[in-house]
Order: structure tokens, then C-alpha cells, then sequence
């Protein structure tokens, strides 16, 4: 008969009969024994480490909500890499000591072992105390007079009691126990597995209970972070999306800024509106623009420009964060289904451990590990590969980490992206590749609305980075310089084939 201990709808903790028995079979095995050890090896669970003449014993002391228990360990459990700090205080005034003995206090479940300590060449008396008795599972140390020198939860009841250090110590009130209080659940798979000790009954029970509490208690800590998370990235992607909706007028806006080019002969100061025709699209409907009668038609052209380009600069920063939300809202689902097929409670571990961390992390203010995001990649005329850096540090990564025999291009003398022409061994430059990428190197610049740029290109090895230069900053020799007239028709070819997103 296996026998496994339920946590819905079943006693977890030991009943007093149980307590009693173990109780007895401790007395029996350690009294008198030395502590040589201990070991705190979970949040609520000590195990203290015995020798008696012949044998070397394991006590575990557990004070798990409904799986408080007390009884000998068979195999030892798995440790921390270092010790909490209650674990270093019942070290410190308990090894060595000697098991003077153990006992029920108040009729019910809470077990005090008392010790003698060698201190300064006498001894002194010492109690470790563990309180079974649900809602108040705890392991306290007491001196001599019965003060507390430190408990595993400190806590405060509604009669008055509390658990802290310096106050004088007092076991919780008797529970009155009813008939099936005496019913003992380790006795029959005790004889019919032919077990060693009452204390191995319990630990085979507990053992498989207390994995399915912790496996439960795992899913339901990971499953409240996950829903957490999920509503706040959900809220985040509703504002993006919006965000993101009202750039859609940035065609428009520099549309208009083209006509007023086109028409900057025909237009006057004091102007406050003009209405001009699609010349652009070729329809001729007429596009009504507002102005500002203080400013030249010049600078009314250059301001349509300018907001058309920081709407676009904004679209693609807002579609990137918008790309990293659902990403994020996406990784929420994948650790769903991981949670769910999960077999082990190692599994389910893992998995607490990188959602819970990150949100200790975001307690903590501190930065989520960010998104890396590919640099943008487009395909030439010719079929090759062009890379354009999104950022400084992304242009250091694609430039040095590129083959000497790659080309880089960059436009001349102003703030730009990099601009990398992936060659294979021994493959000659095209001319349509150049032009291709000399566009993508204006396109990603300061120069994005000029009519014309220097662009500078040169092969990769010809390209240094000098130690302390700030990101995106480098120097190039034996370069060749091209004046480039931005071809319209070109640059849709290349931003309709976009492989890397905005």
C-alpha cells in the first residue's frame, strides 16, 4: 500500500497520536545525542545533524504551513550554497550541544528539545522549539529562561502572544482534539511495508505531499506574476498601438512639404494657406496647405519636412516598442505552456526562478534585459546583403564584426547610420549594390531630405576603431566619395524588400 498525504480535503499535519509516537521513537534513538551539524536546507526546514555511540542520525525539523512535522531522515536533503541566516544562529549557540530531551508541551503539537551547550568550560540549557499546530508553524530557540533568541517567522496573535526576540516565550493555547485526533495514519503502512521506523512512514508520506505542495505553490506564485505581467503589457500595447496610429499622417504631412518645394516660386510671406495640386501623384487634386504667415514659403517647406521626419522617426521607435510588448506578451504564453507541461518540480523551479527574478527586478526599479534587436537588412539589385545599424553600438557591431573584404559606407561629414555590402570571397563590387546601399546610407542620415550627399565608402579593413572612441565612431582610410542624387523609384525597391522590420 502506498500511502500519500492530499493537500485538499485531508489532514496534512500530524495528529497528537502521531506526535506522540514520534516523539517516543525520537526519545528512543537520540536522546543524548550531540548535534555536529546543522542544516537549513528549505525556507521552513532544519535538519540537525547527531551522533550517538555507533551511529550518526539526521533530525529533520519542519515547519511548512499544513506539512509541520518532526521525525529521522533516511537520506539527506540537498543544501543551499550558503547557510540562511537562521541556520547560522542555531550554529552558533548549538554546536556543539547534547540532546538532554525532547517532549510535548501544552497536550498538543508543539515540541520542545531541550539541550545542554558547552559554553566558557560549564554548560548552559538551550530549547528548540517547533510549533505543529496550524496557523502557527514555527521553530523557535530559547536560553536558559526561556526567552527567545530567534524564531524562523517572527509574529503576533490576537491573544497576546508573540513571537520575537527578547520576549519571554509561551506556547500557543491547548486545542481541544476531537475522537479521530487519536487515529494514526503511519501505523498500517509501518507493518505492511515492513518499514524500518515510524519516522520513515512519515517521510515516505510527506515526502511525495510536501512535492505537490511545492509544485502547487510554485505554479500559483509563477501563474499570479504571469497574469500580473500580462495585464500590464496588455494595457502598454493598447497606448503603443495608439501611439502608433496617429504618425500615420507623416506621408501626408511630407507630401505636402514636396509641393511646397515645387511650388516655392509661386508662394509669398503673409500667406496662410495655399491650396496646390497633386503634381506628385500625379492626380492634380488639389491639396489644401495650411502656413504661417510670418515665416518665408522656405521655412514653411522646411517645417513640413521636419515634422514629417520626426513622425517617422517616431513611428519606427514606437514600432519597436510595440514589437518588443508583444514579444513580451508573447513570452508570457510560451512560459504558460511550459508551466503546464511540466513534469518535475526541478521544471517548475526553473521556471520560478526567471519569472519571479524578473519581477524582483521590476520591484527594484532595475532594467529588464533588454530586447536585441537585428540591425535592419536589405536585399540589392544584385542579390547581396546590405546592413544598416539601427544605433551607435549597433553600428560598431556590424562594422567590426564584418570581413575585411565587406564594403562600409557612411555619409560624409554628417550623423548617420553604418552602412555594410556583405561580399563573398573573391566576388567584385556592383555597381548596382553601390548605388543600393550609398541610398540606404542617405536614407539612414541626417541628409534623409536633402536632395543630394557626399557618401564615403571604402572596404572594411580599411575601417578602425581607435580604443576609447565613444559608439558609432570610427576612422576609415583610402576611401572613395560619391555625389549621390537620391533616386525616388530606388529607395521604394529597397524599403518594399525589408527584411529587418522599421
Amino acid at each position: 500500500m502506498d500511502m500519500a498525504l492530499h493537500t485538499k480535503g485531508s489532514r496534512m499535519t500530524l495528529t497528537l497520536a502521531e506526535m506522540q509516537r514520534v516523539v517516543a521513537e525520537l526519545n528512543d534513538t537520540v536522546k543524548g545525542a550531540h548535534i555536529q551539524k546543522i542544516h537549513q536546507p528549505g525556507d521552513k526546514t532544519v535538519v540537525l545533524q547527531v551522533r550517538v555511540p555507533g551511529a550518526t542520525h539526521q533530525v529533520s525539523i519542519c515547519a511548512d504551513r499544513s506539512l509541520a512535522r518532526i521525525h529521522l531522515l533516511s537520506q539527506p536533503l540537498k543544501n543551499p550554497p550558503s547557510p540562511p541566516q537562521f541556520c547560522m544562529v542555531l550554529r552558533k549557540h548549538l554546536v556543539p550541544s547534547r540532546i538532554d530531551s525532547i517532549e510535548l508541551l501544552s497536550h498538543d503539537r508543539v515540541v520542545r528539545i531541550s539541550l545542554e551547550a558547552g559554553k566558557d568550560g560549564g554548560t548552559i540549557m538551550r530549547s528548540l522549539i517547533l510549533e505543529a499546530i496550524p496557523g502557527c508553524e514555527n521553530i523557535i530557540l530559547a536560553d536558559e529562561q526561556n526567552r527567545i533568541i530567534e524564531a524562523l517567522e517572527h509574529a503576533a496573535f490576537r491573544d497576546g502572544r508573540q513571537i520575537s526576540p527578547h520576549r519571554p516565550y509561551s506556547p500557543p493555547p491547548a486545542v481541544e482534539h476531537g475522537a479521530q485526533a487519536m487515529d494514526d495514519r503511519f501505523e498500517q503502512p509501518l507493518r505492511e511495508q515492513h518499514l524500518p521506523t515510524y519516522s520513515a512512514a512519515i517521510e515516505q508520506a510527506y515526502g511525495k505531499a510536501g512535492a505537490e505542495q511545492k509544485s502547487a505553490d510554485l505554479v500559483r506564485d509563477v501563474s499570479t506574476v504571469l497574469a500580473r505581467n500580462e495585464k500590464r503589457m496588455k494595457r502598454r500595447l493598447e497606448k503603443i498601438e495608439a501611439d502608433f496610429e496617429a504618425t500615420n499622417n507623416s506621408d501626408l504631412i511630407a507630401l505636402k512639404g514636396e509641393l511646397l518645394k515645387a511650388n516655392l516660386d509661386n508662394l509669398k510671406r503673409g500667406m496662410d494657406k495655399v491650396a496646390l495640386p497633386n503634381t506628385i501623384s500625379g492626380t492634380n487634386e488639389l491639396i489644401e496647405i495650411e502656413l504661417d504667415a510670418t515665416l518665408p514659403p522656405l521655412e514653411n517647406m522646411k517645417r513640413y519636412f521636419k515634422r514629417a521626419r520626426k513622425l517617422r522617426d517616431g513611428r519606427a521607435i514606437i514600432s519597436a516598442r510595440m514589437g518588443e510588448t508583444r514579444a513580451a506578451l508573447a513570452r508570457i504564453t510560451r512560459t504558460r505552456e511550459r508551466l503546464k507541461e511540466a513534469s518535475t518540480l526541478d521544471e517548475l523551479q526553473q521556471i520560478a526562478k526567471e519569472v519571479l527574478s524578473s519581477a524582483r527586478r521590476a520591484v527594484r526599479g532595475e532594467p529588464a534585459p533588454q530586447v536585441r534587436l537585428e540591425p535592419r537588412r536589405f536585399v540589392s539589385a544584385d542579390g547581396m546583403i546590405i546592413l544598416v545599424g539601427r544605433n551607435p553600438a549597433q553600428n560598431d557591431d556590424i562594422t567590426l564584426h564584418a570581413h575585411g573584404n565587406d564594403y562600409w559606407l557612411h555619409v560624409q561629414s554628417y550623423p548617420g547610420s553604418h552602412v555594410i555590402i556583405k561580399l563573398d570571397k573573391d566576388k567584385p563590387l556592383m555597381k548596382e549594390t553601390l548605388l543600393d546601399a550609398a541610398h540606404l546610407a542617405m536614407y539612414f542620415s541626417k541628409l534623409r531630405d536633402s536632395s543630394k550627399a557626399l557618401i564615403d565608402y571604402t572596404q572594411r579593413k580599411n575601417v578602425r576603431k581607435p580604443k576609447g572612441m565613444p559608439p558609432g565612431k570610427v576612422i576609415y582610410s583610402q576611401h572613395k566619395t560619391m555625389m549621390l542624387l537620391p533616386d525616388k523609384h530606388r529607395l521604394d525597391r529597397l524599403l518594399k524588400k525589408h527584411e529587418g522590420g522599421d
